[in-house]
């Protein structure tokens, strides 16, 4: 979710606020010189010609995008929740700026109210997921499938769900505390922050000696498990929606679980996809 929206020349300091949703308790004055500093400490200390690109204050994350280039001083400031995925971000900033290009000024910012309409509304567009679309019987049954490969030992699901790119995990399929050794939410948004948001994405890798541990503790054989990750994006292109795996599992039945996951993935998608709306931006 978004909090605030501004645009600032990142060489002068100079910025004006276009959305502010009244949720960060944040002095505007102490917005436009924090962010020139942090510009300038990560130029300094990275010799990096970029600068600022984001940063994360707790659960707060500070994200400059630069609709005209690097080169050009002038940058969107996003003041969003941690998860918020980057491109998603950049795809507003470019709309954003497509309609307020005309009216960006830092001496008298007034652009007509039908023109801010558009731009909040864009600001504060999000999906709804359509919990309600997924049947009971339909649920019981994936589990059913999910515990089958968990008794056969193929297979130990840590975290299955429905990720919001804006929202993080809007809807818990299976979960278990137990097995966690990871903030699975936030692996989502890391992992969508490195690919592209049409991506399908698998990754696999070795156990860590405390995801052996845990795994033992809760007397799993950890011989011959792996970790693994599965995000596929649902529905369609104009979708917020994602299908997260987080998982042990064993190689030899990789086969197996993907083309499940993907049999889940389908199921979903074909039971929300008349119920997105098309975004503003």
């Amino acid at each position: 979710m978004i909090h605030l929206v501004s645009f600032m020349d990142i060489g002068t300091g100079l910025g004006r606020t276009i959305y502010h949703d009244n949720s960060l308790q944040i002095s505007q004055e102490l917005i436009w010189p924090m962010i020139c500093a942090l510009n300038t400490f990560v130029k300094e200390c990275t010799s990096s010609k970029k600068g600022l690109v984001n940063a994360s204050l707790e659960e707060i994350k500070i994200y400059l995008y630069s609709p005209l280039g690097e080169t050009n001083p002038l940058r969107f400031v996003f003041f969003t929740d941690i998860h918020e995925n980057n491109e998603y971000l950049e795809m507003r900033g470019q709309k954003i700026f497509e309609i307020l290009s005309p009216y960006i000024s830092y001496e008298k910012f007034d652009p007509p109210s039908e023109v801010m309409e558009r731009v909040q509304e864009i600001a504060k567009y999000t999906q709804i997921f359509p919990v309600e679309k997924l049947e009971k019987v339909f649920i019981d049954r994936l589990k059913q499938k999910l515990r089958n490969l968990e008794e056969e030992a193929k297979m130990f699901v840590v975290d299955l769900f429905i990720g919001d790119i804006d929202q993080g995990k809007v809807y818990a399929i299976s979960s278990r505390d137990d097995l966690r050794e990871k903030n699975s939410v936030a692996l989502f948004s890391e992992l969508l922050t490195a690919f592209s948001i049409d991506s399908e994405i698998f990754v696999k890798s070795a156990l860590s000696e405390n995801e052996n541990r845990r795994l033992e503790k809760n007397k799993i054989n950890s011989l011959e498990l792996q970790e693994g990750w599965y995000l596929k994006q649902l529905a369609k292109q104009e979708s917020d929606f994602w299908l997260v795996g987080y998982f042990y599992y064993k190689a030899l039945y990789e086969e197996e679980i993907i083309a499940l996951l993907n049999w889940i993935h389908l199921e979903i998608s074909d039971r929300i996809i008349d119920l997105l709306e098309e975004r503003p931006f």
